[in-house]
């Protein structure tokens, strides 16, 4: 009985892990395709395109599955990490609802929670606007209660 605690534990484990490994790869392939993009003249081939496509998909797939057992599991810092993945990963998608609904869950998870989310709609704010450059004006919160 022990054994198949230990088990399912360490399966958790590496199931964890290789969905952070897998976040980081598609916010790497993403944020160099999009830089590709802002280039004239630096092609991206079909295959790329849809490699790129699959190692997104699993990432969002498998963060997901993760942040579905927030009910489950006693993991906060996991199911943190895990929406300001899928926050950034949507934002290098440019899916901006996306973001902001990540965003509102990441405030969810205290004070860490709340300086990620800031931190990405920071950034979502100024690609909204267009600027390279931190607003003037930091925006304001919609109050959650």
């Amino acid at each position: 009985m022990r054994l198949g605690f230990f088990s399912r534990m360490f399966e958790g484990v590496l199931s964890i892990e290789k969905t952070y490994n897998q976040c980081d790869k598609a916010l790497g392939k993403l944020r160099a395709y999009n830089e590709k993009q802002k280039q004239e003249n630096v092609p991206f081939s079909a295959s790329e395109k849809a490699e790129l496509d699959n190692v997104v998909s699993i990432a969002i797939e498998n963060a997901t599955k993760i942040v579905d057992k927030e009910g489950e599991r006693n993991w906060p810092g996991v199911f943190r990490e895990m929406h300001k993945n899928l926050a950034n990963i949507y934002l290098e998608l440019e899916e901006y609802d996306r973001v902001r609904e990540e965003c509102e869950l990441l405030q969810n998870y205290g004070e860490v929670g709340k300086l990620d989310a800031e931190e990405v709609i920071k950034t979502l704010n100024e690609r909204e606007n267009g600027d390279s450059s931190p607003p003037s004006v930091p925006p304001i919160e919609e109050s959650n209660s």
